[in-house]
């Protein structure tokens, strides 16, 4: 009895590990699509249409608080990070597309500013504790990540701002993708039920999109740690 026990525990150990295994292959190649995606559209292709300049909700936002610590998600080819470093802002950010953080980096060293730019992704990057006065997550999708909310509050100072602009779900399915963009409420509502916010605004309306730049239903949230 005592034999078969054992055998049963290393085939458990043997099947979770393969789980494992086969989970961390998944996400190297998500990642890796993402990566040559992002580095074709921000960088390789000329025609990609996107706004160069700095998101209008961030420039609003930023132009009416201090310059501090900010940390920019799934920053691309840095125009947000860029534009707040320019103000007097300390910038970090993050992405997967290396060839898009390297084109920030090169920017950035012609205008003789400074960022701190990593390869990451949303679940591997390091947020932080009390570290950010801002965070912004412009285009980055829907918060889909477990724990992110948490996380997000963790890594911000109090009265620290988070910024979010994203695709509403009516602008995903009038493109033909009824899974894409964020349903109705569902960002504000993460931000509620997570606790330890306060709503400063939040929007779902027309706008001209950061990328493709044509008129969509968008969601807009300005959130500060309480």
């Amino acid at each position: 009895m005592k034999n078969y026990l054992q055998k049963l525990i290393v085939l458990f150990l043997f099947a979770s590990a393969s789980a494992f295994a086969q989970i961390d292959e998944e996400t190297k190649a998500r990642n890796e699509r993402i990566r040559q995606r992002w580095n074709r559209s921000l960088v390789d292709n000329q025609n990609y249409i996107f706004n160069k300049d700095a998101n209008n909700l961030l420039a609003q936002t930023a132009s009416s608080i201090n310059p501090g610590s900010a940390l920019c998600v799934a920053m691309g080819q840095g125009r947000n990070a860029l534009y707040l470093a320019k103000k007097g802002w300390v910038v970090s950010g993050f992405d997967l597309a290396d060839e898009a953080l390297a084109y920030a980096q090169k920017e950035a060293k012609q205008n003789n500013l400074s960022l701190h730019t990593e390869i990451a992704s949303f679940d591997t990057y390091s947020y932080g504790s009390s570290k950010w006065d801002l965070i912004t997550w412009l285009y980055g999708g829907c918060l889909q990540i477990e724990g992110i909310v948490p996380k997000l509050r963790e890594a911000l100072v109090p009265g620290g701002l988070f910024v979010f602009e994203f695709f509403h779900r009516d602008a995903g399915v009038e493109m033909g993708r009824s899974d894409f963009g964020c349903e109705e409420n569902s960002i504000k509502q993460m931000f509620e039920e997570a606790g330890g916010f306060q709503v400063l605004l939040y929007e779902e309306k027309e706008g001209i999109a950061d990328y493709g730049m044509k008129p969509n239903k968008l969601i807009y949230m300005v959130v500060s740690k309480l």
